[in-house]
């Protein structure tokens, strides 16, 4: 699984605890960053950043969360790009698991509802551990069933609407089977 992981750079050294704590329960539960920009941020705290590279890490970002299965945000340290990345997150319809060290209602988030959108707060290194395992776990893909849309043409809709009156089934099951014999057909 994909896991983009952001937040804030501007207090690393406070958090880099709990960004590794965060790498750390991502590689244990077979994620693999889609940016790995943490330690580097860390080793080049003292430099300026240009609005070049500004420009060049919101970039890196936006490629990030749409390569990614799912997205994490540290929000403890808030600023407009997390706000911005959980936007762009949940319009991509990617699963969201927001986490702070303080209390989640004090953000403009909070009111916010979805399915895809999931808020903890941690307080140890061993809270954030367990959070990040259950939202993988909750949102890895071989656990539910996945929801494909697709556009046909006219010749093919009138064939799926065809078949399914002659049959019975729904447009969808005849899709799913004939993808069904093709697999199958391919194996053997």
């Amino acid at each position: 699984m994909i896991i983009h992981l952001t937040g804030s750079a501007q207090h690393i050294e406070k958090d880099m605890p709990f960004y590794r704590a965060m790498i750390k329960a991502i590689h244990e539960n077979d994620g693999i960053l889609a940016r790995d920009w943490i330690e580097t941020a860390f080793h080049g705290r003292n430099k300026k950043g240009s609005s070049d590279d500004a420009e060049a890490v919101s970039d890196a970002d936006l490629e990030a969360i749409g390569r990614s299965d799912i997205v994490v945000i540290d929000i403890t340290h808030h600023s407009f790009p997390q706000g911005f990345q959980a936007a762009i997150a949940i319009t991509q319809k990617k699963p969201l698991l927001l986490i702070s060290r303080t209390p989640i209602k004090k953000h403009a988030i909070s009111g916010y509802k979805s399915k895809l959108l999931t808020t903890a707060e941690y307080k140890t290194e061993e809270d954030l551990a367990k959070i990040i395992k259950q939202f993988i776990i909750d949102n890895t893909i071989a656990t539910k069933d996945l929801r494909f849309n697709m556009f046909i043409d006219r010749p093919i809709y009138n064939y799926l609407r065809s078949v399914s009156y002659e049959s019975g089934k729904n447009k969808s099951e005849i899709i799913r089977e004939l993808i069904e014999r093709e697999i199958r057909k391919q194996k053997d």
